[in-house]
């Protein structure tokens, strides 16, 4: 704001003031990651994305330290704020037990060379670091494990500044399904759930069997400027694939448990996606989806262990990622 004083020149003042943010607020700022030593992050090497990112305060993904800087923070828009991050807080401390470690070269697949990335029988990756007759040594530490970093955050705009929107869906084993949403550009917060059924207090073992009505789910938190909610039903669909005409069936995953289906968060949603169903219907005739739309009637967050399981496991998260998901237990 400029003030001009009578019988004086222009005076600028600073109004920009510092606002809060608090633990389920939805937040966008720039954030970057460099080693002590001033040096960027290779973007590569990471799971999600740096730069300009949506967070959901307290809600996972990125580091426990950009959630950590947000929760009460006191930030002014636009102003940058750098601080340090110790190794606990960024990709941890390096284990000993993840690596270096030789495996013999005989159970290892053929054709492994160094800076290869290895999936162990675990879910977890490890990353190749020489390989000659007898062994391959492989190391699944993170690659800036140990590193103490320093991160800047920008606060880009007001807390819940944008209005978001709710979708529910399924389709056969919520690992999978989640991972694919949250790369999806617009969607700013996941997680995987049980739906449709009647028990108040399902668990993964009972819906498991078969008998609580639910199927597997996952609930996405999403900015309809970005993304449109038939874009989040066309994502379904082409995960579905084939599995789309099969009922109570995705894959190797049988029963009511893992049926597909879109669940309407209100009157529009409702008839987008049946205008969706009825567009893929007649691309093939002679062939009923499957995929159920109803409103949506329950939700229930599943076992922390479930969220964000594959990112968990060493895949990545990052906005348009097209590396293939692989599903593992």
């Amino acid at each position: 704001i400029h003030v001009a004083p009578r019988g004086g020149a222009a005076i600028r003042l600073d109004v920009r003031r510092a606002v809060g943010s608090h633990a389920g607020d939805h937040v966008r700022v720039n954030w970057q990651l460099k080693t002590s030593s001033g040096a960027a992050l290779d973007a590569k090497e990471l799971l999600f994305d740096t730069g300009n990112v949506d967070v959901v305060v307290g809600h996972g993904d990125f580091l426990p330290a950009l959630h950590g800087a947000l929760a009460g923070a006191e930030l002014k828009i636009g102003e940058p704020e750098t601080m340090t991050v110790s190794a606990e807080q960024a990709f941890g401390p390096r284990d000993a037990r993840l690596g270096p470690l030789k495996v013999p070269a005989a159970n290892a697949p053929a054709g492994m060379k160094t800076g290869d990335m290895a999936g162990l029988s675990n879910g977890m990756m490890a990353r190749v670091l020489s390989v000659d007759a007898e062994a391959v040594t492989i190391d699944a530490n993170h690659v800036y494990a140990g590193e103490d970093l320093d991160m800047t955050v920008t606060l880009l705009e007001a807390p819940n500044a944008d209005s978001l929107e709710t979708a529910t869906v399924a389709g056969g084993c919520f690992w999978g399904l989640e991972l694919a949403y949250q790369r999806e550009p617009g969607v700013v917060k996941t997680a995987v759930g049980y739906a449709q059924g009647a028990d108040p207090a399902p668990t993964y073992e009972a819906v498991c069997s078969g008998t609580t009505g639910h199927t597997e789910a996952v609930r996405v938190v999403y900015d309809p400027a970005r993304v449109s909610f038939e874009r989040l039903c066309d994502l379904l669909l082409d995960r579905l694939g084939e599995n789309r005409y099969a009922l109570n069936r995705v894959g190797n995953d049988q029963g009511t448990q893992y049926r597909h289906g879109i669940y309407a968060h209100g009157e529009a949603q409702l008839a987008t996606a049946r205008d969706v169903i009825a567009r893929e219907q007649q691309r093939d005739a002679d062939r009923s989806i499957a995929t159920e739309v109803e409103p949506v009637a329950a939700y229930f967050d599943a076992e922390d262990y479930h969220q964000q399981y594959l990112q968990k496991k060493g895949q990545s998260a990052r906005k348009r990622d097209e590396t293939t998901i692989r599903c593992y237990g």
